[in-house]
């Protein structure tokens, strides 16, 4: 699992009770007004759908509480923000998240959509339109919300989203529903084999997959 997974769910941790419950208050843009930076805008009306499939299989217990997020890129940061002129470097944030909302469909399977036009393309900084793209997916699982329970964390990136490929992400089933150290970010394997020899019998996975949705 990339090592960036756990820096993105800190920055953007966007919780929800599943089963209908009102999802949280979610944080602003990274942009910000108390910055005097533009607030990067979302698209009322995206269009790009992708059917997200997760799958759990082999969980040691029940999973009350899940965190998704789009994340979003400019794919021409330098080109259309201001360069600083001190530092000479682009400070300006060149990501951004959207929250996803998960279905519960059966014990094991839960569903939501995301968009692959879910940002405005728009000029934000008066240097030319700032143009984005879908670059991954990030996914939280705890026990049943509370702050002390290990963080599951599982994700798609850009190469799976568009190819249409799952991705699988092993976990240790002893991590459940806490691990020695509160609030614990388990990334998993992409492998069952990373694991010691001894623990490979106490795995669960969480299987992401993405695919146009042609409706």
């Amino acid at each position: 699992m990339n090592p960036k997974i756990i820096g993105r769910f800190a920055f953007l941790l966007m919780p929800f009770l599943l089963a209908g419950c009102k999802p949280m208050t979610t944080p602003s843009s990274k942009a910000g007004a108390t910055t005097g930076d533009p607030t990067y805008q979302k698209n009322p009306h995206p269009t790009q759908a992708y059917r997200l499939t997760m799958r759990i299989e082999d969980a040691p217990g029940p999973f009350g509480w899940i965190s998704g997020t789009a994340f979003y890129q400019m794919n021409n940061h330098t080109q259309c923000t201001p360069i600083e002129p001190i530092a000479g470097v682009w400070n300006k944030s060149d990501e951004d998240g959207i929250p996803i909302h998960f279905e519960k469909r059966d014990a094991s399977t839960y569903v939501a959509t995301i968009y692959a036009d879910g940002m405005i393309d728009e000029d934000y900084y008066g240097k030319g339109v700032c143009r984005w793209e879908l670059t991954s997916m990030d996914v939280s699982l705890k026990a049943t919300g509370k702050n002390e329970e290990t963080r599951f964390q599982a994700g798609l990136y850009k190469d799976k989203l568009s190819s249409g490929l799952p991705t699988t992400t092993y976990f240790w089933s002893g991590g459940y529903p806490k691990d020695e150290m509160d609030n614990y970010p388990d990334s998993g394997h992409s492998d069952p084999t990373q694991f010691k020899e001894d623990l490979r019998k106490q795995l669960f996975k969480v299987t992401l997959i993405a695919r146009k949705d042609a409706s």
